[in-house]
């Protein structure tokens, strides 16, 4: 059987996304929020799917898969297929008590839905003995390493649309923030 998805990588290359919301509540956006597809700021806690920005044949929206033939943990993946929004996420602040997501908050993303693993689905940033950095799930929430390898941040993107998701640790060190990509 082939894989459809692909890991995604901590790497220099940028994963541009736009937020396609399930639920549509009106709300005015302001200059400093996170937009969703319909120019609806992002909320925390509610669910969306994480698309490219371009929307064609390098593929679809973020998913969860397998890696190396384990089934547990699971890696964020991004589907091959343009045409499947893959499974939608929930962004949770870390300090803010904003309603809203704005650009560079501290945040970490789940990934919400029921799969064959009996784990958090919080994202997370895992070393694969290859030196590769993926992210993956199976956070515990806590302040120790893993609240440090499951901080992320959106970034408004160069482009005159889109985000990019960054991992940024909560360290006070700012080379630390990467861009995510995909790597085949």
């Amino acid at each position: 059987m082939e894989n459809t998805t692909s890991p995604l990588l901590l790497s220099l290359s940028c994963f541009l996304a736009l937020f396609a919301v399930i639920t549509k509540p009106s709300f005015a956006v302001a200059a400093q929020d996170v937009a969703d597809t319909d120019d609806e700021p992002l909320r925390w806690f509610t669910n969306y799917y994480v698309l490219q920005h371009i929307w064609g044949p390098t593929g679809g929206g973020l998913s969860l898969g397998i890696h190396n033939n384990n089934s547990c943990p699971l890696y964020v993946t991004k589907e091959i297929s343009e045409i499947e929004r893959g499974l939608p996420v929930r962004f949770s602040p870390v300090f803010s008590k904003l309603p809203f997501v704005t650009p560079s908050a501290d945040l970490t993303i789940q990934t919400t839905a029921i799969t064959i693993c009996i784990e958090s689905l919080v994202w997370k940033l895992v070393k694969e003995s290859s030196g590769l950095w993926f992210v993956g799930t199976n956070v515990v929430k806590s302040p120790g390493i893993d609240g440090i390898t499951s901080t992320f941040k959106i970034e408004k993107s160069d482009e005159p649309w889109g985000y990019n998701l960054v991992f940024c640790p909560r360290l006070d060190v700012p080379n630390l923030c990467k861009g995510l990509g995909t790597h085949k």
